[in-house]
């Protein structure tokens, strides 16, 4: 059994000047004890909560005896886990000072300092008492509240001064747990730069996403921006634009990948990308645009979108290693050669011939059906390649899954009932 957890950020009615003021106060009050704890922490090199609790708590509580106690107890979790995180990009290189600083501060609140009432408003305790604050629900948070989800104990809250507002970040949590022994047919993915190979009953789909054309078009005109403008800022709401298309894409990806699968009760087979994904594929690159391509592609994110879809559905999802997937040949396990078009591979030995994305979703699938004692494979026909389907954007980022496009789905070649046969 696993748990899925998702934040959901509430924007609140607009603060009268007093209720303002006072969060304001309450802001600065939880910078400072922060900061202080997060400057001892980093000198003395203590990431723990406990250790940070144990000998700042004390002090702090006496420098500010109207600070309700429970903030000082919160803001050490908060220091803990940016020092953690600040030393885990340290270890990789990435860390951009000597120590961790802080610019934006959320207050964390525990389950002392809030209170719900009903679903529209909730209580915060501050150094000037409770402080009832009304809430503007929108029909992300609804879906949460009626579909089964709990709600954690532990939100934080952030003042959006431009508005006059709290956004209050609440976290909702669910148990999934999906019997392997149910599922019975295979669904193999394949995430490239500028499509998703979706392998679905006896045909795989080639879902182009466009993210090449984004990056790239993005890239130009963030640069020509800058170069006339000089202005950092509007080269950052660019990038906020090419980021929110591309959030959208993998919603969109995920949406049907998971649908199709529960709709087959099927296992989603993905790849088990590490975490230093492009930074591995780059290594060799010296194009700098390629270099940027890469990193913007999205390979790891694309996969985390599909995974945590599929398991809020309910739907079984398997990784496998994608070595040599899309250069081995799944018949004969021979290696493969480049063929006459671009993307396309044949086997010396056997003949085969197929895309590469079409050959990466046959191997995963192979590869997470032979450990199980599966027969993935028959004796080849004349032609063994499935039937394939190149699908552009306009064509399946409406569809709620791929199913009905199936010509055939009483013919289940992926099941795991037996032999699965690919064709």
């Amino acid at each position: 059994m696993s748990e899925l957890a998702r934040t959901v950020v509430v924007p609140s009615v607009g603060l009268t000047g007093k209720k303002l003021a006072v969060f304001k106060e309450l802001e600065e009050l939880y910078r400072q004890v922060l900061v202080e704890l997060v400057d001892y922490g980093s000198r003395n090199n203590i990431d723990s909560f406990t250790r940070l609790k144990r000998d700042k708590y004390r002090e702090l509580r006496g420098r500010h005896p109207h600070l309700p106690s429970h903030y000082i107890h919160t803001a050490c979790q908060d220091a803990s886990t940016r020092i953690k995180s600040f030393n885990k990009l340290k270890r990789r290189g990435l860390a951009k000072s000597e120590r961790p600083e802080v610019s934006r501060v959320s207050i964390w609140l525990d389950d002392h300092l809030w209170k719900r009432v009903g679903y529209t408003t909730i209580l915060i305790y501050t150094h000037k008492g409770w402080m009832p604050v009304e809430l503007v629900p929108h029909k992300l948070y609804w879906r949460y509240v009626n579909s089964g989800w709990a709600l954690r104990t532990q939100p934080k809250i952030r003042i959006d001064y431009r508005r006059r507002r709290l956004l209050v970040y609440f976290v909702f949590a669910k148990a999934v747990d999906v019997d392997e022994n149910s599922v019975k047919r295979v669904i193999s993915v394949d995430v490239n730069e500028d499509n998703v190979a979706v392998k679905v009953l006896n045909r795989v789909f080639i879902l182009e996403t466009g993210v090449k054309r984004i990056t790239i078009g993005y890239a130009r005109y963030r640069e020509a921006v800058q170069s006339v403008k000089g202005n950092g800022y509007v080269g950052r709401a660019i990038h906020g634009r090419e980021r929110k298309r591309k959030r959208d894409i993998r919603s969109k990806i995920a949406n049907i990948v998971s649908n199709t699968a529960k709709s087959l009760n099927a296992v989603v087979v993905l790849e088990e990308l590490p975490k230093q994904c492009p930074r591995n594929m780059i290594r060799d690159v010296r194009d700098p645009a390629l270099r940027h391509r890469i990193y913007q592609a999205g390979f790891r994110g694309m996969v985390k979108a599909i995974e945590e879809k599929c398991l809020e559905r309910g739907v079984l999802v398997v990784k496998v290693d994608p070595r040599d997937t899309s250069s081995t040949c799944p018949f004969c396990n021979s290696k493969l050669v480049r063929g006459n078009a671009p993307r396309q591979l044949k086997c010396p030995r056997c003949g085969f011939r197929a895309g590469r994305d079409v050959v990466a979703v046959l191997n995963l699938e192979k590869k997470y059906l032979t450990p199980k004692g599966l027969v993935p494979l028959t004796p080849m026909p004349s032609d063994p390649t499935p039937e394939v389907a190149v699908l552009p954007v306009k064509k399946w980022a409406r569809r709620k899954s791929l199913e009905g496009t199936t010509k055939h789905p009483e013919t289940p070649t992926n099941t795991l009932q037996g032999q699965t046969v690919f064709h």
